[in-house]
């Protein structure tokens, strides 16, 4: 399927149950804003639709936050309690939800956690293994927006980038190099959803910001994906069926 352009209705339909819809991108580049958007305006449509957020467990993040005020949290630490919070997530929040045929809106993704394993230094051998593991987005959203817009909103918010190395942290440099990780995220995410593996399955659409007329666009594709899975049989809800026929 490879990357398609707003509008485009020659999707790839998949036969899993529910519709995933993934928003990625890296801090700053809009993409949170817009899975909140996308959520009101399903919900307002009358679909069944949740969010799910990155990195949401309570436990492993109380696990991570621990490690690392002791100083011992390295990038594979990192990496394995994330992934391990992703399938906790998946399997009792996600998959539950998709089987009862919700649109579910997912803010990151397994994507997130393989970009940030390569800019932490923490590889790709594991994010591939646990990539195998869960079902594949019905759609990805890709926020491809320009490095130095991200990096501004970040700078204007005050907000630090975490890092597993507490060396980051601390360092008199970590303007210069919060960029640096941005743009390491950035090119990562660029060979991700470039990669045929995922492209051949899946639809990817890049985006470029986060305006109103790109905002109706995506809508507009959203609702031909949905009316084109509903007419495929592979989403069964009788209020979204009865509402797109």
């Amino acid at each position: 399927m490879g990357v398609i352009r707003l509008g485009d209705k020659n999707f790839c339909i998949n036969k899993n149950r529910g519709i995933l819809i993934v928003f990625e991108g890296i801090s700053g580049c809009g993409k949170s804003e817009g899975a909140d958007n996308l959520y009101r305006y399903l919900q307002e449509e009358g679909f069944k639709t949740e969010v799910i957020e990155w990195n949401s467990n309570k436990v492993i993040r109380s696990i991570v936050k621990r490690i690392h005020s002791a100083n011992l949290l390295t990038a594979r630490i990192y990496s394995i309690l994330q992934w391990i919070g992703l399938l906790i997530d998946y399997f009792l929040k996600v998959a539950p939800l998709l089987k009862k045929d919700y649109i579910l809106i997912a803010d990151r993704y397994v994507y997130t956690g393989q970009t940030r394993d390569v800019a932490n230094g923490a590889g790709k051998k594991a994010g591939t293994k646990f990539e195998k593991l869960i079902r594949k987005p019905d759609l990805i959203l890709f926020y491809n927006v320009d490095l130095q817009v991200c990096y501004e909103r970040i700078e204007k918010r005050g907000k630090v980038l975490f890092r597993p190395d507490r060396r980051h942290q601390n360092n008199e440099t970590l303007k210069n190099e919060n960029l640096e990780y941005l743009i390491k995220l950035h090119n990562e995410y660029v060979k991700v959803f470039s990669d045929p593996y995922l492209t051949d399955k899946t639809n990817i659409i890049f985006l470029a910001g986060n305006n109103d007329l790109e905002t109706l666009q995506v809508r507009k594709s959203i609702d031909e994906y949905i009316k084109l899975k509903t007419k495929s049989g592979y989403f069964v809800d009788e209020n979204i069926i009865c509402k797109l026929s």
